[in-house]
């Protein structure tokens, strides 16, 4: 690998002039998928809520005063009613004459369609049981099987009085119900089974309507039924003494939830048998349930359709039928969207909470509820919990591009700091590099990672963890050499990977004594490889972060910071820079982090050494105050000694002295590092454009960009060039970026209280993530002040 002598002339290219990649253009990228995310977020806003909740409670007392309690007994009176006509219908159309009640119909009915296992009643229990018991009376599927069985084995299948499988023969009487050929057996063991079946669901001839008879089991208790002759079932307890088996058959015959009166005598109408027409009167009473939950469903809707619709109709400015055309149905329909889906979750959940606040205050419980109403509110939850996952899919795609943006230096970044003006005279270039320079950075980071793979000493998974992270770096320098030329925007630009003395070689040309150098060790310091560099598609054909280096991001497997710098200490300091030098911009960057993530410790703290030093004082008429300040603080000042460093630290632990200054002018750089990020917000923009950025920026990115600009001022700056004008400056325009940030937070304060709908939302977002931003700079910028002025005092004294 060596370097080509290109001589590439470059300049600041409009983001319409995008050179280039543009599956390297990150920032349409993330524009694009945020777009993704809000399409995937909810966006009712109060009026929505209102409405929905106002729905919930409206319907919530329509269920208490009209529907009421769960009444399985009135259910199964209306469904036996409904079978008893149905069966007489049945009966005339085969008779051809008119049955005035039921028990009649039901005699023509077994006399006209008899099937061959009612001879086997006595196998399977008896007149109580049998029709539960005897799979070929079950109206399932397996039911019609069974029957089609019969017919070609001549055999009868159910279960014994202990749940056990049972198969008996047909008895000699009942074998004239057998078909003599194929086609007969199958017209019969379907056809006459079926109408056998409907004589049945009324029950017996001898008992239909004078005590209701034993019906056939529903579709529900037949399947259960079915299930518990399965070895695998079987053995299943429902309580410490009661099968399974025993269960189904207090349900089949009503003796389950049965009551005695005081002289022990079976109450009559506690007996609710649960047959065919049991499920069907469970069916009436859901029914009953369900028109309250469909009242709700329909008064969000509507209300949702209805204001989107006056919404578009305002916003296309409609005037006539033909102008409707404009308007986006899709946005407009109350169906498929996270929003009806946040308003239904709201709304069902308002009436469920209701309805069983109801049965748990009149301690009614169980049959007060209403099922369709919590099985509502089931699905509501389901589908506002699928968009969300659907949101977060899309956030964890933004991530990685995020992440990979910051990993990377680009044109993009020099381009926000041109526009920071002759205003502040800031030497941008300071914080910039050139493009020899990126390349080196880009170098460093390179063989910082090959040393982590080098240095990889794990039991047992070694080989496979190191070859996994080589192919890692070997993803990342392809990445980084095919999108060169769109990070840095120059044309041509081609990325070269040098052997380390070549990159020595090249470090040496570039006069390293210059902060440049040391800025980027801090950038390669701060860089931690093994992120993902790309998407991969799942099962259903989404983009999802790609997770081929999912094993690299554990604290075994994974890099180890200590490590990396170590490297960066032995291989790259003490010839341009003091040994151990990344050690100490280590130290510097950790202790920003924890200053801006802990504001409130840092105050407590602050103020706990300010008091100590004040007791001090005045106890010794301050004789020892410079030595014990010097003792706290002097390890911040690392380029000053003696008196200076004294006062300094004195200034430093008194709230630090006022200075000011600014100089220079920006110069053309390829890439802007050291933390100069946190100087771009809010810079160039309009009204609210500064809360904008901040809040694109993010709180998270904001305090990492902070911390490295803290770092750089302090330990390269001040400590090293003992540049107090340039950092001031810097100050400056952080406070400047400060003041533009809480100026738009004004703007759009009075904005949102004006604002609706999804406008007013948009703004509440805006406003909460730029304060989240704005409060970690806000303690930035003191740290900043302070230390600032108080090297500017100490490098008074030393003068």
């Amino acid at each position: 690998m060596s370097k080509e002598n290109v001589d590439i002339k470059y300049e600041l290219i409009p983001y319409d002039g995008f050179i280039g990649s543009k599956e390297f253009d990150f920032d349409k990228a993330i524009y694009d998928l945020n777009s993704q995310i809000e399409l995937l977020s909810s966006q009712a806003d109060n009026l929505d809520y209102v409405v929905a909740i106002a729905s919930g409670i409206a319907c919530g007392l329509l269920d208490i005063l009209w529907v009421g309690e769960f009444d399985l007994t009135n259910g199964r009176s209306i469904a036996s009613d409904k079978v008893d006509a149905f069966v007489k219908k049945t009966a005339e159309m085969f008779e051809g004459e008119k049955f005035d009640d039921v028990k009649s119909a039901v005699k023509a009915l077994e006399k006209r369609f008899p099937i061959p296992s009612d001879g086997n009643t006595p196998d399977f229990g008896g007149g109580l049981q049998h029709h539960l018991r005897d799979f070929a009376h079950h109206p399932t599927i397996v039911g019609l099987a069974f029957s089609l069985l019969t017919q070609f084995t001549e055999k009868s299948y159910g279960t014994d009085v202990n749940g056990v499988f049972l198969v008996v023969d047909v008895p000699e009487k009942s074998k004239p119900f057998i078909g003599k050929d194929v086609p007969q057996k199958i017209l019969m063991g379907t056809i006459t089974w079926f109408f056998h079946l409907v004589s049945d669901v009324a029950g017996s001839s001898s008992t239909a309507g004078v005590t209701g008879g034993t019906g056939i089991p529903g579709p529900i208790l037949a399947l259960a039924k079915e299930i518990s002759a399965i070895p695998f079932f079987k053995d299943i307890k429902v309580d410490d003494d009661m099968s399974l088996s025993l269960f189904l058959s207090k349900l089949f015959n009503g003796t389950l939830m049965m009551q005695r009166d005081e002289n022990g005598q079976i109450i009559k109408e506690s007996v609710v048998k649960f047959d065919l027409r049991g499920e069907l009167g469970v069916a009436v009473e859901l029914c009953k349930q369900a028109v309250p939950v469909i009242a709700n469903e329909c008064i969000v809707r509507a209300f949702y359709f209805i204001r989107r619709l006056a919404m578009a109709m305002k916003e296309k400015c409609v005037s006539c039928l033909a102008d409707m055309k404009k308007i986006d149905w899709n946005s407009v329909k109350p169906a498929n969207n996270p929003t009806i889906a946040r308003m239904l979750t709201v709304s069902t959940g308002v009436f469920t909470a209701l309805d069983m606040g109801e049965a748990i205050a009149t301690q009614k419980y169980w049959v007060s509820i209403n099922y369709v109403g919590v099985g509502r509110f089931a699905v509501a939850i389901g589908s506002d919990v699928s968009w969300g996952l659907k949101a977060r899919n899309v956030k964890k795609v933004r991530d990685v591009y995020e992440n990979i943006k910051q990993q990377t230096f680009r044109k993009a970044d020099a381009d926000i700091y041109k526009r920071i003006g002759a205003d502040m005279d800031i030497q941008m270039d300071k914080l910039g590099l050139s493009l020899e320079q990126t390349e080196i950075l880009y170098n460093l980071e390179y063989y910082k990672t090959l040393n982590d793979i080098e240095r990889t000493n794990i039991p047992i998974t070694r080989e496979g963890v190191k070859e996994l992270k080589t192919t890692w770096l070997q993803d990342w320098a392809k990445f980084i050499s095919d999108g060169f030329e769109s990070f840095t925007q120059v044309p041509g630009a081609k990325m070269h990977w040098y052997t380390m003395d070549e990159l020595q070689q090249c470090i040496a040309g570039q006069n390293p004594n210059e902060p440049w150098y040391r800025l980027i060790l801090l950038e390669a310091m701060l860089f931690e490889p093994y992120y993902p560099l790309g998407m991969e598609k799942d099962k259903k054909g989404n983009d999802v972060p790609c997770k081929k280096y999912k094993h690299l991001n554990n604290p075994i497997n994974g890099f180890k910071k200590s490590e990396g710098d170590r490297f960066l200490n032995e291989q790259f300091t003490g010839k341009y820079c003091e040994k151990e030098y990344v050690k100490r911009l280590r130290k510097s960057y950790d202790k920003r982090m924890n200053e801006l993530n802990e504001v409130l410790k840092t105050v407590i703290t602050s103020l706990s050494i300010t008091a100590v030093i004040s007791i001090v004082t005045v106890a010794t008429a301050g004789a020892f105050a410079g030595p014990i300040a010097v003792a706290l603080v002097g390890s911040n000042f690392a380029g000053l000694s003696g008196a200076a460093l004294t006062s300094a630290c004195l200034a430093y632990l008194g709230g630090g002295a006022i200075a000011a200054g600014g100089a220079g002018m920006l110069g053309g750089t390829i890439a802007i590092v050291g933390g100069g990020a946190a100087l771009g917000i809010g810079v160039g923009a309009g009204v609210g454009g500064a809360v904008g950025s901040a809040g694109l920026l993010g709180k998270k990115n904001t305090i990492m960009q902070s911390a490295k600009l803290l770092t750089s001022v302090r330990e390269i700056f001040l400590n090293d060039e003992h540049d107090v004008e340039f950092s001031n400056s810097v100050y400056e325009q952080y406070l400047q970026n400060i003041t533009e940030v809480e100026k738009g937070l004004v703007e759009l304060r009075l904005k949102k209280d004006v604002a609706k709908g999804k406008e007013k939302k948009t703004i509440a977002e805006s406003i909460k993530k730029a304060e989240e931003s704005v409060e970690a700079m806000k303690v930035a910028r003191k740290n900043m002040l302070k230390y600032n002025s108080s090297f500017a005092e100490g490098l008074q004294v030393q003068r």
